[in-house]
């Protein structure tokens, strides 16, 4: 067994890893990076993401005035400094990084709340000094849907990225540094040793270190031994599962198109890749016991060919696929990241980011460098894995996302009769209060899973429990 000292261990080999390794070697520090760097990195987010940099193309209608101004700042002080953050990895790893700008928000008869959300898009932009743009489907380049798109909004200042050419150029700036060592293999548990902690890998060697990035998704603090993980106390952190497809697409596309968040997911969309490959994304289902090696499902393809052809481009009918992939995104209960320290002065996360990871992976690692340098400087961020988080009650859950549960249940392509979805909406609500409440063994499996997960995206989990217990 080999036993080495270094500064500080990242755990993880996503963007938010490396980017946060690139970031600590910057400030001079000794670092190891742990995980794989090489093979399919089953159930990564980041190869899986689409990367489009959406400060407000995220923003929806539902969301109270104080959660749209705290992470609209959050994603534009990510935002102003990404092309700078691009350049320096450029040059650093003596490669070509670029963003192909602009976003495309387009509304339609399938999302119910499309133009009020377009419209809470706009407001946030024009809010903060950015344009928004509203215009005809017609002058959407690439979008010819089978459903009749009423409206479109462009946002020149968004902007999509290739997540494959990031991850490839930070691995190779990383593996040339002279104070980065990559260790190849898993972490498999952390304890306590003196002044420092030690990481155990699975190849049999042993790290010591002053301090430790966990920035491995949803099941990383399942690495530290008890004793430490309570003394760590970190905020739980779900899997949101979902499936996108890399094609070959008949037409030509450059910029990405979106429709509005919808069904706890962030709508259909196309992305164009600097290789004329094009990203269709995503499902997002929530899993509270992620199997990272489960493959995609003939449903979660079925429903985003259905719904990327419907609402985007009927000849993606006509696309050549390349490649499917399954990414789970970190999602915390309040939905907001895990940026820094935690209450053991030692570790310190990066996770959490649910469908922004792309954008605030530079961002992220600057908080956590920061942490880690000047101890304290970070302890009052909003996204500090110490802050107070607080969860919805079931009664609150259930009253404002049964309409996105109903949505889900439509995927894909369902349409209901008129007014139906206000009555199903009405009855799905009620019944699942009325369930919560009582005594029976189904009730009782109800509120358990959703103590686990007390989040809107846990109520087709919900659903699924009520219906499966007999």
């Amino acid at each position: 067994m080999t036993e080495t000292v270094t500064d500080v261990v990242v755990v993880g080999t996503g963007l938010l890893g490396l980017s946060t390794a690139f970031e600590l070697l910057n400030r001079d520090l000794d670092v190891t990076v742990v995980g794989p760097r090489t093979g399919e990195h089953t159930g990564q987010a980041s190869r899986a993401a689409g990367a489009m940099l959406t400060v407000f193309s995220e923003v929806e209608a539902g969301h109270t005035p104080d959660r749209t101004r705290l992470e609209v700042g959050e994603r534009l002080a990510a935002r102003s400094g990404y092309e700078a953050w691009l350049e320096r990895l450029g040059t650093a790893s003596n490669r070509e990084l670029r963003l192909i700008p602009g976003v495309w928000v387009v509304g339609n008869g399938y999302g119910t709340d499309d133009t009020a959300n377009l419209k809470a898009i706009a407001a946030a932009a024009e809010t903060h000094g950015y344009r928004a743009e509203f215009a005809t489907p017609a002058d959407v380049p690439g979008l010819a849907p089978q459903i009749r798109a009423h409206e479109a909004l462009w946002l020149p200042d968004e902007a999509s990225v290739d997540p494959a050419a990031l991850v490839e150029a930070l691995t190779a700036v990383l593996q040339a540094h002279r104070r980065c060592r990559w260790l190849n293999t898993t972490a498999d548990t952390v304890t306590e040793c003196g002044e420092h902690l030690a990481v155990h890998a699975g190849d049999g060697s042993t790290v010591l270190t002053a301090h430790l990035v966990l920035a491995a998704g949803s099941g990383m603090t399942g690495l530290l031994d008890p004793v430490l993980a309570e003394q760590v106390a970190a905020p739980p952190v779900r899997s949101g599962r979902g499936v996108s497809m890399l094609v070959r697409a008949p037409f030509a596309l450059p910029a990405a198109v979106r429709t509005p968040n919808r069904g706890f997911a962030c709508g259909s969309h196309m992305v164009p890749r600097g290789d004329g490959t094009v990203y269709l994304g995503a499902t997002n289902r929530l899993s509270t016991e992620p199997d990272y090696a489960q493959r995609a499902t003939l449903d979660e393809i079925a429903t985003l060919m259905h719904d990327a052809t419907a609402e985007l481009n009927t000849a993606l009918r006509d696309a050549g696929l390349v490649e499917v992939r399954v990414g789970h995104r970190p999602v915390t209960l309040d939905h907001l990241p895990l940026f820094g320290r935690t209450a053991h002065p030692m570790v310190h996360l990066a996770t959490g980011t649910y469908r922004c990871g792309i954008l605030l992976a530079p961002h992220a690692a600057r908080l956590v460098a920061d942490g880690i340098i000047a101890p304290g400087s970070t302890s009052g961020h909003p996204y500090s894995p110490q802050r107070v988080m607080e969860v919805p009650s079931l009664g609150d859950l259930i009253a404002g996302s049964t309409r996105g549960l109903v949505e889900m249940l439509c995927q894909p392509g369902g349409n209901l009769p008129a007014g139906s979805e206000e009555l199903l909406e009405r009855f799905l609500g009620g019944a699942l209060r009325e369930l919560a409440a009582g005594t029976s063994p189904r009730a009782v499996a109800v509120r358990r899973l959703w103590e686990r997960a007390p989040m809107a995206e846990c109520l087709p989990l919900l659903l699924d429990a009520a219906g499966r217990l007999r």
